[in-house]
């Protein structure tokens, strides 16, 4: 009797497993950490996304971006890969001095807002020799991060203060060009240009 009622117990057990569902044994394979049997088998379920995520960690943190977006290119980090891709590339061609296609082709990398200063540099020398030519070259690249974190805040307390009266404004900017939270800036370099201009009487 023992032994009928433990074989009927195996085969109610043997049973359920059978009946479980796709998704519940897309999770389990999840649990054991086969995510490519998840994705293989059972595309369609919640655990598969999470183990095509998992799968797209791993290829990331193996700095293999190209696999990541071309398997994985609807997971959230296929973004993250392909920003990855665009600062290898903008790096191959800033370390080459062609900082006009960094600018162009890669304006959101981390170099862009050096390779706007560099252009400049490379066209019109040093920045408080010409402050108007680097002027020019951010004009043309208006949407680049600059490098310097203080930049654009000196640009505003600059702008203010040329619409002061002229004789508030030379006060002002001799204020401005002596504080150190403003030098190599551009707004520094045009502000000592200006105020060499008043004192000249120009």
């Amino acid at each position: 009797m023992t032994s009928i009622v433990a074989a009927s117990v195996v085969l109610l057990l043997w049973l359920l497993a059978g009946c479980a569902s796709p998704q519940e044994k897309a999770q389990k394979l999840f649990g054991e950490g086969k995510y490519q049997e998840v994705v293989a088998q059972y595309p369609d379920t919640p655990a598969a996304e999470q183990a095509r995520q998992k799968l797209a960690e791993k290829l990331y943190n193996e700095g293999k971006f190209e696999d990541l977006i071309k398997t994985y290119g609807q997971t959230p980090l296929a973004l993250k890969a392909k920003a990855q891709l665009d600062e290898q590339a903008a790096k191959k061609l800033f370390d080459v001095k062609d900082y006009e296609a960094v600018l162009k082709q890669y304006p959101n990398s981390s170099l862009a807002g050096i390779a706007r200063d560099s252009l400049a540099q490379k066209l019109y020398g040093d920045m408080y020799s010409n402050p108007e030519g680097w002027e020019k070259v951010q004009a043309q690249y208006p949407n680049i991060n600059d490098p310097n974190p203080r930049a654009t805040v000196a640009k505003e307390e600059l702008e203010r203060i040329m619409h002061l009266s002229k004789k508030e404004k030379m006060a002002a900017l001799e204020t401005f060009v002596q504080n150190p939270k403003v030098q190599k800036t551009l707004a520094d370099a045009k502000a000592r240009k200006e105020l060499a201009k008043m004192k000249a009487g120009k």
